[in-house]
């Protein structure tokens, strides 16, 4: 028989449930708590607003709705724009000792991606004592459509503001489901990473979390200074707009109007070819450098040129990626952003001279031609933009400290992601395999509990834990390793596989000697 408890929010009374983890843990799950008012009709597009208090006791029992955005599992569009809801899970509401709370922004490219319990229930992290938070953000053009026209107040970026409410309901509400209020880590993988880094870099985040985790991602990984305007026009006329492209409050009234799923699907699809290849052009909504400033301002300037004088630079950070991020990567799209960084357009002669000086130098560091363009691409796209961070921060004078990791851990059945995509029997730790050792997902059963597997997820889990109610990664877990925070080149850091390692980071060491004298040839910012 289900049990149900009832917790206080600043908005109103929400019941949820207790249910058995499957590795055998008591917790307390609250589905689809709304932390704005629903984005509908003319609020399609605006920024969000807080949600109206409520009378009664609202069931947090069923999954709420995805934004609107592709589903990578079943190849199609779903969701809805009704979608601002967020998860609360905790063992307990009243410990005698409040816990610190993760924050989990989801990756998905900023057009994907949802809170779903199938890719993130929490059975694996609460076997530590954390409360965790999940929730739903607008993606695509819902997220990040923008106008000129200053008097409609839509300069973009509502996707990241959505995120930013997420936050601060957790900062106001958390303590009342076991969550200290002063002690939030905000966390997220591949775009959900590049978030928790733009946050880092916004004066508008500041105050909203304590620590941060980046895996697989950082904010110098996206395209901000893209121009967004002329995308919101293609959009509309994709849709079939025929007036003045040139009247925004047209334009905007058609597209409040529009069919989401229509709209997310050709939403994702609007760069030609040729932009993709001449221009690096791939995510036209995503965070960007808004068009104006306002009082809700996310972002004015790029990431890298706010990134040594962020107030974040003051608190602790984990980041790493997984050990063969390039595997199986053949689209250009990819590595074009830190190439674009260094040449543009991507097809001149200077970026053939270019892709010629990358070929040589990885054919001679990685003999075998298919490891040297997996490892050139894991460099690209996910080390390099992971190493220019940390060498900032470094650079900085904050306080704050940050430990590195690499994941390695390949199991020929727990690596889910690398299975599902190369399939059964394929080799390597590609992105995302390391989901799979810190969330139970639909994709496999737990593992035995006397496994390497489990075993990993142990650690892995813990390590978590350990840096989100401390700041501090080292625990018994991970038996006598003493992982200490970067403080020097080259970077050393926590080699995670089915036993641990403290050693310089090959990636890492490869960024800094030879990306960073290539950004320099090229007269590019590193860092």
């Amino acid at each position: 028989m289900s049990e149900y408890l009832i917790a206080d929010t600043e908005y109103g009374k929400v019941r949820g449930e207790k249910i058995i983890s499957e590795v055998g843990v008591p917790y307390i799950r609250f589905l689809g708590i709304p932390y704005a008012k629903p984005p509908v009709d003319n609020l399609r597009f605006q920024n969000p607003i807080k949600p109206s208090a409520w009378e009664g006791v609202v069931d947090a029992l069923v999954e709420p709705p995805p934004c609107a955005g592709k589903n990578n599992y079943i190849k199609q569009f779903v969701g809805s724009d009704d979608c601002l809801y967020l998860n609360i899970y905790t063992k307990n509401l009243n410990p005698e000792k409040k816990c610190g709370t993760i924050v989990y922004i989801h990756g998905g490219g900023f057009k994907s991606g949802s809170s779903t319990l199938y890719s993130y229930s929490p059975d694996y992290i609460l076997m530590s004592d954390v409360v965790f938070v999940i929730f739903n953000y607008r993606l695509g053009p819902l997220g990040f459509v923008n106008f000129n026209d200053k008097s409609l107040n839509i300069p973009g970026n509502a996707g990241m503001k959505d995120q930013q409410m997420a936050m601060r309901f957790v900062r106001e509400n958390i303590q009342h489901f076991g969550g200290d209020p002063e002690n939030i880590t905000l966390m997220g993988h591949s775009s959900g990473a590049s978030s928790v880094g733009l946050h880092c870099v916004a004066e508008s985040s500041k105050g909203l979390f304590d620590k941060a985790v980046l895996m697989s991602g950082s904010p110098l990984g996206l395209e901000c200074d893209i121009l967004q305007l002329n995308w919101t026009k293609r959009l509309a006329e994709k849709l079939g707009y025929d007036g003045d492209l040139e009247n925004d409050k047209d334009v905007l009234d058609f597209l409040n109007k529009a069919d989401v799923l229509k709209m997310s699907e050709v939403g994702g699809n609007l760069a030609t070819e040729d932009e993709k290849k001449k221009l690096g052009v791939e995510l036209v909504f995503a965070p960007h450098k808004e068009l104006y400033g306002t009082d809700s301002t996310f972002l004015l300037d790029s990431p890298i040129d706010l990134m040594k004088t962020t107030w974040s630079n003051d608190i602790d950070i984990m980041i790493g990626a997984t050990e063969d991020e390039g595997i199986g990567e053949t689209e250009w799209n990819y590595m074009q952003h830190v190439l674009t960084e260094l040449v543009n357009p991507l097809d001149s002669p200077k970026a053939i001279e270019l892709a010629e000086k990358l070929r040589s130098y990885y054919e001679n560091e990685f003999k075998d031609q298919q490891i040297a363009f997996d490892k050139f691409k894991a460099d690209s796209f996910r080390w390099c933009i992971i190493t220019r961070l940390i060498k900032s921060r470094q650079l900085s004078a904050g306080k704050g400290k940050t430990y590195l990791y690499k994941f390695a851990v390949d199991s020929p059945t727990q690596n889910h992601y690398r299975n599902r995509w190369f399939g059964l029997g394929s080799k390597g730790v590609s992105h995302a395999d390391e989901l799979s050792y810190f969330w139970k997902n639909g994709q496999g059963d737990v593992p035995p509990l006397d496994s390497m597997e489990f075993e990993a997820i142990k650690r892995f889990t813990s390590i978590f834990a350990s840096f989100v109610n401390t700041g501090n990664p080292n625990n018994p877990e991970i038996g006598d390793v003493e992982w200490e925070p970067v403080n020097s080149e080259p970077y050393k850091g926590l080699i995670i596989d089915q036993k641990l390692a403290i050693d310089v980071l090959d990636e890492t060491k490869r960024c800094l000697e030879f990306w960073n004298k290539l950004f320099e040839e090229n007269g590019a910012k590193f860092c």
